[in-house]
């Protein structure tokens, strides 16, 4: 408990560095991914046609 405060000294405070908005993000991609081999670019591939769709609209 005591790296708490050192932490938050050094990183500012903690509503900025929660790891919860990252992890909701990572859940709203990893479906996104279907490609073992090559699982990047499926999700550049992904994300883009999701972002064209999104542009049509």
């Amino acid at each position: 408990l005591l790296h708490i405060a050192y932490s938050i000294q050094e990183t500012g405070p903690p509503w900025a560095t929660w790891q919860f908005p990252i992890e909701r993000l990572f859940g709203m991609l990893i479906p996104l991914v279907h490609s073992r081999q090559h699982p990047y670019t499926n999700l550049i591939n992904q994300i883009t046609m999701w972002l064209q769709f999104a542009h049509l609209q």
